[in-house]
């Protein structure tokens, strides 16, 4: 891999160090300090509104980043139509969930989507992060969600040191996006200007980000829902405790994949912008460094996982220490499905992913619904492992006359490599 993208990944892998510092030290402790129950209150909330904020993004992550990589004068225009549209489906589809909330769950849950849907705001608006990433300059994102991190995670253990009213923690789930989004936006105007296109420009950019964003969109959607199935499922069958087990099973599991997805977000700025032939093979030479990062992860998860929740999350959550090992399993197909996806967006596969992952989410539905009835915590995890790896695998190979099988099957090969 070259110098530029080497160092860009390092810099993005930095910004995660500080977030799995706050995983291991501050999140536990909190979880800790007030149990399973308010812990999956605060889970529960943030995956709707994880959901809603995937909608309104409406897929413009990757189209910004593709464009950036070609042409930066361009892309610029293109946030400025991102931005306006972001908002606008943020709010229309916002109104709804709370006014849902409000009516239907108990007040703390209240509070804590009031919460996520400010989050929710700073992270849509924030177009300022794709743009480090795809020139290359992600050392200013991770100075900036450092530094919302550490704040939030101060705010956390303070209100758990001092036993204060647990619906304290909202407060840290609005700083930890709100003081990212001030500090890039300051960092990207000092440098750049954004300048709105012209009123037929801007129809032509915004029917753009229609047709391509749709169906990725709809596939992010699709993603969303899938990888929440488990937790909803957990919340209808089970209890709010029973998906602060889950949750804290699958943030142990799970706490490691930022160091392939920042090699596979640094590698793909060079990849989209070469030919077929290149990049496929570029492709395969990444997933097989995506491979190995991540079952060496995986040995660790699986001799000391049990180990660590223990300790993290005290004796309470100690059903969450059978789950590790499949859910960071898991992790591994999900990390190398992540390569898998971003060629085909290179590709143009837009049409493909959103049927693959319709497709998808109708099995997870029926795996959640038969796992979770008959065995619970240990069937959630099964389910989300089953899903992943039908994710990675059968579903991809008949996109483009099974070029992701010849990837894989290429990663393995050494000659790769050279």
């Amino acid at each position: 891999m070259k110098h530029s993208v080497v160092t860009n990944a390092a810099w993005m892998m930095s910004e995660k160090v500080v977030s799995v510092f706050g995983v291991i030290f501050v999140t536990s402790y909190v979880a800790k300090s007030f149990g399973p129950s308010v812990f999956g209150q605060i889970a529960f909330s943030a995956s709707i509104f994880s959901i809603v904020q995937t909608v309104a993004i409406f897929g413009t992550e990757t189209i910004l980043f593709k464009s950036i990589s070609k042409s930066a004068a361009k892309g610029l225009r293109l946030m400025a139509v991102a931005k306006q549209l972001r908002m606008a489906l943020l709010l229309l589809l916002s109104l709804p969930v709370l006014a849902w909330v409000w009516l239907e769950m108990r007040e703390n849950f209240l509070i804590f989507a009031v919460a996520s849907f400010l989050s929710a705001i700073f992270v849509t608006q924030d177009i300022f992060s794709v743009y480090n990433n795809a020139r290359l300059e992600s050392r200013m994102n991770t100075v900036a969600n450092a530094t919302g991190m550490i704040i939030s995670f101060a705010i956390s253990f303070a209100i758990a040191w001092f036993k204060l009213n647990p619906l304290l923690l909202s407060f840290s789930i609005v700083a930890v996006t709100l003081v990212p989004y001030l500090i890039k936006r300051t960092m990207f105007y000092q440098k750049n200007t954004i300048s709105p296109p012209t009123r037929r420009k801007h129809r032509s950019y915004l029917r753009y980000l229609f047709h391509a964003g749709l169906p990725l969109a709809i596939s992010s959607v699709f993603i969303s829902v899938q990888v929440k199935l488990a937790q909803f499922f957990l919340v209808g069958v089970g209890s709010a405790h029973e998906l602060g087990l889950f949750t804290a099973a699958n943030t142990i599991s799970a706490s490691w994949i930022f160091i392939p997805v920042a090699i596979i977000t640094s590698s793909f700025s060079e990849i989209f912008r070469e030919r077929a032939d290149v990049a496929l093979r570029l492709a395969a030479r990444l997933n097989g460094y995506v491979m190995a990062v991540s079952l060496f992860m995986l040995l660790i998860v699986a001799l000391f996982g049990e180990k660590i929740v223990s300790l993290l999350y005290g004796h309470d959550y100690q059903q969450s220490g059978d789950l590790v090992t499949l859910l960071s399993l898991a992790t591994c197909f999900s990390a190398m499905g992540t390569v898998a996806y971003r060629y085909m967006v290179k590709e143009g596969g837009f049409n493909y992913l959103l049927v693959k992952i319709i497709l998808l989410v109708a099995v997870s539905v029926v795996t959640n619904w038969f796992f979770i009835r008959f065995w619970g915590l240990t069937g959630a995890a099964w389910s989300v492992l089953v899903t992943e790896l039908l994710s990675l695998t059968l579903m991809n190979y008949f996109f483009k006359n099974g070029v992701i099988l010849k990837m894989q099957l290429s990663s393995l090969n050494y000659k790769t490599y050279r």
